[in-house]
């Protein structure tokens, strides 16, 4: 599901568009909800999360419980 992330892969975030980092943000919140997810798999959403929520300061994403 969720790739482990590299270095590379969280360089992208700061390049991306607003819209485009938005967006991404709805995709991983979607996937971590799901009950099939990892224990490294929702690390490296997290991880991802934060790093759009750094990009994006407007973007509020509430992280449940089960994401941490």
């Amino acid at each position: 599901m969720l790739k482990t992330v590299r270095q590379e892969d969280l360089e992208k975030i700061k390049i991306m568009t607003i819209s485009e980092a938005v967006a991404y943000a709805n995709r991983i919140t979607r996937r971590l909800e799901c009950d099939n997810c990892t224990e490294e798999e929702r690390k490296n959403g997290v991880k991802i999360l934060n790093r759009l929520t750094e990009r994006v300061r407007f973007l509020k994403i509430e992280t449940r419980p089960a994401f941490s």
